[in-house]
């Protein structure tokens, strides 16, 4: 056989081998195309099982409850801390009665998301000292979350330490004077305007308003009157210091203190008349507001009276029980249902409840107290929007410590805006503020007059009640000059 004839034969067997191999291979890539073709059937089989499986469990399991039933079947517990007796009682019952009507509402509609409100209630009866064991007893017995009171700022002075020390936040009802801000709480979150605000809103109107009317012709004469309380004598000094701030040229013909319960105050006033002012600025609580404007009347003593702070002529009790004593005075103002501003007629829906149920309208009491409510349901949604878990889990174990700390924290940052106040926050030293501009904010001045159509109450004596005369954003009804 020769050299070709052999090398074709080699070549022939190489291309056979080759052929094999290739056969062999292609064969076993298509069962191995087939062998995967049906594993993935497979797996695709399991993962459908799987996915039925894990809809199954899924029907069995509870379903995770909705943000707004976050907390259903826990307790907030809220602390309040007034004076419910004594000469102080109806600035106290009036404050309570806001806070009841707001949780009654609150609770009526589902709670905070699911949440009952609790209030556990403590009378302090105007006493500071019983004030600040009030607080205690309220804090580490009761373990409350939080703490509303107290209405007289010489109680929350006294009482405001024992409340830091155990870190647990006040949402005030009431407690006027700009010294409670000035103390560096960081858990004391005052509602009401300060004595500087109520200073700054009074010599405002007294500018802008009763000197343009009365056209003297010379400086203002103005006596003051006070209580010689933390409250009387931080109005008085704010007023002073409003008017020297403005450089006003004011005669102050008298600055006279008396003591709280006095019962004759003749002498003081008869000291007054003597000094013949066009304006008395006044600040003290009721009783003894009353009995001044009656004997004012007693003794002849005509001026313009205008009321310098919180205290207690805020309220319609001082129209019943002065009557026609005070008819045309002038009274700072934190809150009264007639007010413009932001939305008159929400403010009036608001106090026509209120009214319905007890028989009067808002007063700057009963405002604090009904609104520091919605307050903390508003402050504990947004919590929840930010970290639901830690939220129901401070709440599942009790944990009261957090939970004061939670509020706290979300009352130091929040805005929010109320229909019939407008928007709020709390500033870094515990004031809270309003977005409407100037330093005075949400003051304003009513006047006593002559009720009128439509007015939700007036007393049925005299027929007199309150209307917002200033300022103009805020004002409903125009300022009467006052007899002289």
């Amino acid at each position: 056989m020769g050299k070709v004839e052999k090398a074709s034969i080699a070549v022939a067997v190489i291309a056979i081998i080759i052929a094999a191999i290739a056969i062999y291979y292609a064969s076993s890539v298509t069962d191995l195309s087939r062998k995967v073709d049906s594993l993935s059937g497979q797996v695709s089989t399991l993962s459908n099982k799987v996915s039925e499986l894990e809809k199954a469990l899924g029907a069995m399991a509870p379903p995770k409850p909705p943000l707004e039933e976050l907390l259903k079947g826990f307790t907030l517990r809220v602390g309040v801390c007034l004076p419910l007796s004594g000469a102080l009682a109806a600035f106290g019952e009036s404050g309570l009665r806001g806070a009841l009507f707001a949780t009654e509402e609150i609770n009526g509609a589902g709670g905070i998301l699911g949440a009952k409100i609790e209030l556990i209630i403590e009378d302090f009866a105007g006493d500071p000292k019983v004030a600040v064991t009030a607080t205690e007893k309220l804090i580490t017995v009761n373990k409350v979350h939080v703490l509303r009171g107290y209405f007289t700022s010489s109680a929350a002075m006294a009482a405001m330490p024992v409340a830091e020390k155990y870190k647990t936040p006040v949402l005030s009802i009431g407690s006027s004077a700009k010294e409670l801000c000035m103390q560096g709480w960081k858990y004391w979150f005052k509602t009401p305007p300060n004595s500087t605000m109520f200073s700054i809103v009074a010599v405002d109107f007294l500018t802008k308003w009763v000197e343009p009317q009365l056209k003297l012709g010379r400086p203002l004469k103005v006596a003051i009157i006070h209580e010689n309380t933390l409250m009387g004598v931080s109005d008085k000094n704010e007023f002073l210091n409003v008017t020297k701030s403005k450089g006003l040229k004011w005669e102050i013909v008298a600055v006279e203190a008396y003591p709280s319960g006095a019962l004759d105050f003749k002498p003081l006033l008869e000291k007054v008349k003597a000094a013949a002012p066009d304006v008395i600025a006044i600040s003290g609580y009721l009783t003894d507001t009353v009995l001044i404007a009656k004997q004012a009347n007693e003794v002849g003593l005509k001026a313009i009276w205008i009321s310098i702070g919180g205290a207690g002529m805020q309220t319609p009790k001082l129209i019943e029980l002065a009557g026609e004593n005070v008819k045309y005075w002038f009274v700072c103002n934190e809150y009264w249902y007639d007010r413009a501003y932001p939305n008159k007629q929400a403010g009036y829906e608001v106090s026509k409840k209120f009214m319905a149920r007890y028989g009067y309208p808002h007063d700057f009491q009963s405002w604090a107290g009904y609104a520091g409510m919605y307050m903390l349901k508003l402050v504990i949604e947004d919590l929840a929007k930010q970290n639901p878990d830690a939220l129901k889990a401070a709440f599942e174990k009790d944990d009261v410590a957090t939970i004061r700390e939670m509020i706290a924290e979300g009352l130091r940052k929040f805005r929010l805006y109320i229909d019939w106040l407008g928007e709020i926050y709390f500033e870094p030293n515990g004031q809270m503020a309003y977005s409407i501009s100037g330093p005075a904010m949400g003051c304003t001045v009513l006047q006593v007059q002559p009720a009128s159509p439509g007015d939700l109450w007036y007393d049925s004596k005299s027929g007199l009640t309150f209307h917002t005369v200033w300022s103009p954003v805020y004002k409903t009804a125009d300022p009467i000059l006052p007899p002289r």
